[in-house]
């Protein structure tokens, strides 16, 4: 049997995750290390390579049963030189991600933003697979997101376009961690849900996270979700105005790419479901030409952790296509 496989890499600033990937986006083995990118960029390169090897292994194939790779990654980028610009999470600069990997895998290696193979992962494999044209917003930590148009992922000229979450919907809003105000960011990701509920606890409002709060823990999407049905009203008016300012952003985008499917994911959206992405679109609705959201779906991802390493996966595809 002819035996033709990718490797789909998912590089955080936390975690390596790496899966083997069959022709028809069936993931056959997986394999993940901490990033631990203090080490430096050298030995994390390292770290990945073997992180991929070990989900080759796993999968009972040998790398010769490889045909390419593909990596998502935090950017900025430069795709045409295959490096890292800069990432905060990370701690690189000017890093050649995409050379450096293919010396260790000895196989092409595709790279692009972890955001757009985020998206890419749901138009080939999941909630946007048919669409010839998507927009993806992903709601965690941060917001991050993509666009693809006639089938392609739009990169812009300087090759980073799809910074969906650092448009700024009021320069007056609260400061961004990239350093504008008022970004979507700003206004709807993780971070910005903890602020909005210290917020309303501190104006009289009592929550049940309070401790966790005080105690300077991160709010898990699932521990926000179960306070959020439970009825805990600084959550449920946190995450209403999250989901409000997405709504926004959406009917933004609605009228500027006119897209097919709008794909919603990431934590929080996993986390909360249809509850959230129902007041997506509703405010997106009630906000956009009638055109440009005729017989327009705002759905759920489906591929949950797995839509990067698809989408990184997806990229491999392309370069042996």
């Amino acid at each position: 049997m002819n035996k033709e496989y990718v490797i789909g890499i998912d590089l955080g600033g936390t975690k390596i995750y790496a899966a083997v990937v069959d022709p028809n986006g069936n993931i056959i083995a997986t394999a993940r290390k901490k990033t631990k990118p203090d080490k430096g960029f050298e030995k994390t390169v390292e770290r990945i390579a073997k992180t991929a090897r070990k989900a080759v292994e796993n999968a009972g194939l040998e790398m010769t049963d490889i045909k390419a790779a593909g990596i998502g990654s935090p950017g900025p980028l430069d795709l045409k030189a295959g490096k890292i610009i800069e990432t905060p999470n990370l701690k690189w600069k000017d890093a050649p991600l995409r050379d450096e990997l293919q010396k260790y895998l000895e196989v092409p290696v595709a790279m692009d933003n972890d955001g757009n193979v985020g998206i890419l992962g749901e138009w080939a494999y999941g909630a946007g697979k048919g669409a010839n044209d998507l927009v993806g917003l992903f709601i965690g930590t941060g917001v991050g997101g993509g666009v693809i148009v006639n089938g392609q992922l739009l990169h812009g000229y300087n090759e980073n376009a799809g910074e969906l979450g650092h448009m700024i919907l009021d320069p007056n809003g609260p400061k961004c961690g990239c350093g504008n105000h008022g970004c979507l960011e700003a206004f709807a990701s993780r971070l910005a849900i903890e602020r909005e509920i210290q917020i309303i606890h501190l104006n009289g409002t009592p929550t049940t996270l309070i401790s966790y709060l005080q105690d300077g823990e991160r709010l898990r999407s699932k521990l926000l979700a179960k306070a959020f049905e439970d009825g805990d009203k600084p959550v449920k008016l946190a995450l209403e105005k999250s989901a409000s300012y997405i709504g926004y952003a959406v009917a933004s985008l609605l009228n500027i790419f006119n897209p097919q499917v709008v794909v919603l994911g990431g934590g929080v959206v996993e986390a909360l479901g249809e509850s959230y992405v129902r007041i997506v679109r509703k405010v997106a609705e009630n906000n956009v030409f009638a055109i440009s959201k005729r017989n327009v779906k705002i759905v759920a991802a489906t591929l949950e952790d797995d839509s990067a390493v698809l989408g990184a996966a997806r990229l491999g595809w392309q370069l042996v296509e």
